[in-house]
């Protein structure tokens, strides 16, 4: 992935948001729902979380070669605190996949529409008391559909959407703040591994110089040079993969506050 690619990337996110809502205003479909969907439906920043998530769980793993006795020591004591967190990390983007997926489902166009359904039910129902069917049944029959017609409407979606993102958005908030923090301690924990690894190539590279040795120092130096290209495009990752998050976190808080403002919905 080379930077232009890498860094690009955020505007394009805020480019297919602002695409998204556009066309859904043009296309006349329920313009709230559409962005929420959008929203739902974009996975980028937690999938990279999810994949630099396992990056450092691995680091003890590619590290442990290059580690003195000493080193050694201190960094399998770590990388045993970073299993034993791994599962709670997990659980948290977990929580998050869930409830954009449930806002996802709750933003689609049909959710509450159940216009053709009510039609399929017919019009007043008819007593037949010789089969069993009174007027206390046709009355009930009307009650009942008559609260299933109140759901019907874009108005009972777009206040239950409302609750969901009014209530949800300070929790949201939180955990995409905790992610943001570990990303952080991820992009630091990965200078820490460059520094170690490049450290110990370049003293053996500087003391492989005779004749016998060449072969291993062209070894040693293009290892130095990969390993250096690695750990300089994971850095980049680690920005990228922040400023997802903040874009997730930033159209959430803006859909929520939209939808709130909206006539009829929760305060």
């Amino acid at each position: 992935m080379s930077k232009d690619i890498v860094t690009s990337l955020p505007s394009r996110l805020c480019i297919v948001f602002s695409l998204t809502f556009a066309l859904a205003g043009c296309a006349g479909a329920r313009p709230e729902l559409v962005q929420v969907r959008a929203l739902a439906a974009e996975g980028s920043a937690l999938n990279a979380f999810s994949e630099l998530s396992q990056r450092h769980l691995d680091s003890y793993r590619r590290s442990r070669p290059y580690l003195s006795p000493q080193q050694d020591t201190q960094a399998r004591l770590l990388a045993a605190q970073t299993r034993a967190a791994h599962a709670d990390v997990t659980a948290i983007v977990q929580a998050i996949r869930l409830y954009l997926r449930a806002l996802g489902q709750l933003a689609r166009d049909d959710a509450f529409d159940l216009r053709k359904e009510l039609a399929s039910a017919g019009s007043a129902l008819r007593a037949w008391p010789d089969s069993g069917i009174n007027d206390r049944h046709v009355t009930a029959y009307a009650t009942l559909l008559g609260q299933l017609s109140r759901l019907a409407g874009r108005s009972s979606q777009q206040i239950q959407l409302a609750q969901v993102l009014h209530d949800g958005d300070a929790p949201l908030q939180s955990l995409l703040e905790a992610l943001d923090g570990l990303l952080r301690l991820y992009d630091k924990s990965g200078d820490n591994e460059r520094d170690i690894v490049l450290g110990l190539l370049e003293i053996e590279i500087a003391y492989t110089d005779t004749p016998q040795q060449r072969l291993l120092t062209v070894l040693a130096s293009s290892l130095r040079q990969d390993k250096s290209e690695e750990y300089r495009l994971f850095g980049l990752r680690h920005t990228l993969a922040r400023k997802q998050l903040t874009l997730l976190a930033r159209e959430h808080g803006r859909l929520a506050m939209a939808i709130t403002n909206t006539p009829g919905a929760p305060p």
